[in-house]
């Protein structure tokens, strides 16, 4: 996933630009310093188009998403994908089943 979009503070989701992250939030490195997305801006990405491989990485991640991630991600999937079967398990205390 391409991390350069936005200003130098904000990542800018290119689909929708009014979903802003501080950088700082949005960026995390690996332990030899690279840079990734965090998961629940890569999931927003992979919710357009699902596949067999996204809901694996959906249910990979859920679990390890916190309380804030999920509510982030389930506010972006209901602007930008209402309806979208993940926004359930997201607000659910248990993987996803589908």
């Amino acid at each position: 996933m391409m991390i350069e979009r936005g200003a130098t503070d904000f990542w800018v989701y290119k689909r929708e630009p009014s979903i802003q992250v501080p950088r700082a939030a949005a960026i995390r490195r690996t332990s030899a310093g690279i840079a990734y997305l965090v998961p629940a801006i890569v999931l927003l990405f992979k919710a357009k188009h699902r596949r067999e491989k996204d809901d694996f990485d959906f249910r990979t991640a859920l679990p390890r998403l916190d309380a804030g991630e999920r509510a982030e991600l389930t506010g972006w999937l209901e602007a930008m994908h209402p309806g979208h079967e993940w926004i359930a398990s997201l607000s659910e205390d248990r993987t996803f089943s589908g």
